[in-house]
């Protein structure tokens, strides 16, 4: 079948880019070749991120590669350093120089050596071989680990208690409305503010006050590891968890309670429980009025797909089939419609323009989604009602 038809999985390399060029003081420097960044940089305008990092390749001649010379790579880096263009330089390989064996981690030691008012920090999950899900598993510890080897460098800003995410991504559709539900939930409840927040808008001065934090929030596997490193390092404790639905968002508050040693804020969580128990009642008035048409259907086994699958299925009552709502991304809807469809996963067919959508996490989320559905569900009684 033709290549435009079968659009290829993201690689590691797509997983570093979604990482690190959210530090939108940075610059995220590619060896190698002009395409990949310009589809980088076009996937990255199309998120709805307001600002993220210069994304720069040093494109690679047929000498380069065939005498591996890597002038150009060194030249690009005393650029971004001459001209002040950045807080902090990532180095990342494309498949050619990883093919050709460019020792990419030697050139930026050599590189920190001799700029070491910057911090540059060299990453390999730039093959095929590699997984996004590797890719973001690397930005996020190295970056930790880069933190720790310079022993928490900044000084402490932050006027209250704060917090890490780990994970959230533009790969999900409402990552911008995520993020800022989980601070909206901090603030409201545990009286907190965000330090670092990787995978989503952030910049490098609050990446170093990563290490001052009073707790991670780990939202997806692949910021696991990056915690637990800030965990053995710093003694920061951390919470693995994905914060869906009512009953989902309440046990995420339970176990941040313990985690920090302190209750949330009462009268916040009464008036959010009431708000989500109420449109949940609703929805679950017509789940089981119209069970033969509460289906509900969300691609895969990451923590949105588990999450929002619990939520529909286990507090709403929908059943989990094809046929009647399709959670995906743009490509899998298009190829794959249901009655009802839902982008929750971005695609090359996203174009995301307004950061202030609502979110699928936490209180707000399941509000949201309660709405959503609740649509679906009133249109299509109306139908039957009108034939």
């Amino acid at each position: 079948m033709p290549l435009y038809k079968n659009v290829p999985e993201p690689s590691g390399r797509m997983g570093l880019i979604w990482s690190l060029a959210t530090i939108y003081d940075s610059a995220v420097i590619e060896y190698g070749s002009m395409g990949h960044m310009l589809y980088a940089q076009k996937w990255m305008s199309q998120t709805g991120l307001i600002k993220y990092g210069e994304l720069i390749s040093t494109h690679l001649s047929e000498k380069d590669i065939a005498l591996g010379i890597t002038k150009r790579l060194e030249e690009c880096v005393k650029e971004v350093v001459t001209l002040d263009r950045a807080k902090a330089i990532f180095l990342i390989p494309s498949s050619v120089p990883e093919m050709i064996g460019t020792d990419l981690e030697s050139i930026g030691e050599e590189l920190s050596a001799a700029y070491p008012s910057i911090p540059i920090i060299s990453f390999k999950a730039g093959n095929f071989k590699t997984s996004r899900e590797q890719g973001m598993e690397e930005a996020y510890e190295k970056l930790v680990r880069y933190m720790s080897e310079k022993d928490g460098v900044g000084i402490d800003t932050l006027k209250k208690d704060s917090f890490n995410i780990f994970g959230i991504s533009c790969d999900w559709s409402r990552f911008q409305a995520d993020t800022a539900e989980i601070c909206r939930m901090m603030k409201k409840g545990f009286d907190m503010e965000p330090a670092a927040i990787l995978g989503s808008s952030c910049s490098m001065d609050q990446i170093c006050q990563m290490t001052k934090a009073k707790i991670t929030l780990v939202i997806r596997i692949e910021g696991l590891k990056a915690a637990k490193l800030l965990y053995k390092q710093w003694g920061i404790p951390y919470l693995y968890l994905a914060p869906y639905g009512l009953a989902g968002t309440l046990q995420w508050i339970k176990e941040l309670e313990n985690l920090l040693g302190k209750r949330a804020e009462q009268s916040f969580l009464i008036k959010e429980q009431e708000e989500v128990a109420h449109a949940k009642h609703i929805c679950q008035l017509y789940t089981r009025l119209h069970k033969d048409r509460a289906n509900i259907w969300i691609s895969g086994e990451d923590e949105l797909a588990r999450g929002i699958r619990s939520f529909a299925t286990d507090e709403i009552g929908f059943t989990f089939t094809q046929g009647g709502i399709h959670m995906s991304d743009g490509v899998e809807l298009r190829d794959n419609p249901g009655v009802f469809s839902i982008e929750v996963r971005r695609s090359i067919l996203s174009q995301s323009i307004n950061p202030y959508e609502l979110p699928f996490m936490g209180f707000r989320g399941a509000l949201n989604l309660c709405g959503l559905w609740h649509q679906y569900m009133t249109d299509r009684a109306f139908q039957r009602f009108v034939m």
